[in-house]
């Protein structure tokens, strides 16, 4: 044990003079940031700290600026009466951080290898394109022709981030740049790549003389994600002045940001959802009625009261707030005779079976309803094993279902405002593989729903089979619902330009942001 705590302070004194030392400089921001930034291909990452650092280090066809989404490396565009042919012209003055062009062949180029390396971002454009769906009609003009209508087609391409092909290309090897753009960006976002140490700290610094200019009075010289994994070590730091953002700070701790004269309080209402996903292929958690038993054996109130964050309860798949919510849907609530009525229709009638348990090592707001949910267990007779796991070790988990495991927290976060945003991702069995279906789900019908509703224009069928689709889930119980995180983040008040935005909610958009007398 002293060992572990000497360690624990080698660190944090390691931090304390980094941060010190940053902060002498002009404009450098730095921040708290709960979670580490594993992967930065664009074809391969996606959850709420890879899609920050994706935004600071690449430009995408479009931009997500508060509730807003804006064209960004497009200039303009058309679609046919369709919606099938979308034709973009890119703006001709974008270029790579190497200096060269951004091209409508750049673009085919990074679409192209996003869907052939098959990653998680790609499940919102695989029942709508093929392999001739992109071209390059001249320089700075790119056409897209979807193999049928999809109603979100515009809020899906703020995730089309274009790399400098030829910087892939001269770092391919036999995985498609893969390794490389795992740790290197080749991208032409705001900002360029300094220090890059995993579990420690990312340094971000910025590329003075961005070719889309910077929408704020001034802009950033940098930034700095400091890794600080619980809210103690983010609210000490940011009141201290040695980080001048927290992006998940915990409620518990709002008075006293507020009562501090140089520090402000944003929070509302979230788009992050969690979930403890469920193995439907594995040993105990394939039978539906543990999953159901499971389901009522938590106490959903007490995790409210125990959450040091502000949550706001799910009744159902869908956060009540957003589109294709369900209000009609039986949802489980915290009831241990119906859990035992449930249990009493398994092979396990009395109990007797050990289940895990997996959440993100020390990160209290998914040991909290592990905690509760193990308690709820013990009561009608089943042991649960609280395994704590990194966070790209619980990714990894979820590739097949032979390494999934039994119960798993996860959060996502829909990336446009849409129901097929929120449920596609997470209940349709093309998407198996990802972190977000790591509940192993499928049903003929739901896929085929999920299939139809993408690419009807009639937003009344479409709600229409949202809603079957969801009454056919909650009767399957592939997951537990739990909450939504409302978004907490602190801010020194010498921060400027930060605007909340449901897209990207725990963080910021970085280029939008400077700092007035830090």
């Amino acid at each position: 044990m002293f060992r572990r705590i000497l360690f624990t302070c080698l660190v944090l004194s390691v931090l304390l003079i980094t941060s010190t030392a940053v902060l002498a400089q002009d404009d450098i921001l730095l921040y708290g940031g709960n979670q580490d930034i594993d992967n930065i291909d664009p074809a391969i990452g996606e959850n709420y700290s890879i899609n920050a650092a994706l935004r600071s280090l690449y430009d995408a066809l479009f931009i997500a600026r508060g509730y807003d989404i804006e064209p960004h490396l497009v200039e303009s565009w058309e679609v046919n009466d369709d919606a099938t042919v979308w034709t973009f012209t890119l703006h001709d003055h974008a270029v790579f951080h190497d200096g060269s062009p951004v091209t409508a062949d750049a673009v085919v180029y990074s679409f192209n290898r996003m869907m052939a390396i098959s990653g998680p971002p790609t499940w919102r454009w695989e029942t709508i394109t093929d392999e001739n769906s992109v071209q390059a009609l001249d320089d700075h003009t790119v056409q897209f022709t979807l193999t049928q209508p999809y109603a979100p087609f515009i809020g899906t391409l703020t995730q089309v981030f274009i790399v400098n092909p030829a910087i892939v290309e001269a770092n391919a090897g036999d995985d498609m740049g893969q390794a490389y753009l795992k740790e290197n960006a080749a991208g032409s976002g705001p900002f360029m790549q300094g220090r890059w140490e995993i579990g420690n700290l990312y340094e971000f610094t910025a590329v003075q003389d961005y070719w889309a200019g910077w929408t704020g009075e001034d802009h950033l010289d940098g930034f700095i994600w400091i890794i600080q994994r619980d809210g103690a070590t983010q609210l000490n730091s940011i009141l201290a002045g040695e980080t001048h953002v927290a992006d998940q700070a915990t409620p518990a701790d709002k008075d006293k940001i507020i009562e501090s004269p140089n520090h402000v309080w944003e929070e509302h209402p979230g788009t992050y959802v969690n979930t403890l996903k469920m193995n439907n292929l594995g040993e105990f958690t394939s039978d539906v009625n543990l999953r159901k038993a499971i389901a009522h054996a938590l106490n959903y109130e007490a995790m409210v009261q125990a959450q040091e964050e502000s949550i706001s309860l799910m009744f159902g798949p869908t956060p009540d707030y957003f589109p294709g919510y369900v209000e009609t849907l039986d949802y489980p609530t915290y009831d241990l005779d119906k859990a035992r009525e449930y249990l009493a229709m398994t092979p396990w009638p009395e109990g007797g079976i050990s289940l895990d348990y997996v959440y993100v090592t020390e990160l209290s707001h998914e040991i909290v309803p592990g905690l509760i949910l193990l308690e709820g267990l013990a009561e009608i007779g089943i042991e649960m094993n609280m395994v704590p796991m990194l966070w790209p070790d619980m990714v990894a988990s979820c590739g097949s279902p032979e390494t999934g495991p039994d119960i798993i927290n996860i959060y996502t976060v829909p990336s446009f405002i849409d129901p097929d945003a929120h449920l596609y991702n997470q209940y349709h069995s093309d998407q198996w593989g990802s972190f977000n279906s790591c509940s192993f789900y499928e049903n003929e019908r739901v896929d085929e729903l999920l299939d139809t509703a993408r690419v009807t224009g009639d937003a009344g069928m479409r709600e229409e089979m949202y809603v079957e689709a969801q009454e056919i889930i909650n009767e399957d119980q592939p997951s537990v619902w739990m909450y939504t995180l409302n978004s907490g983040t602190a801010l020194n008040t010498c921060v400027k330009g930060y605007r909340y935005s449901p897209y990207y909610q725990v963080t910021a958009l970085f280029q939008d942001l400077w700092m007035e007398d830090c």
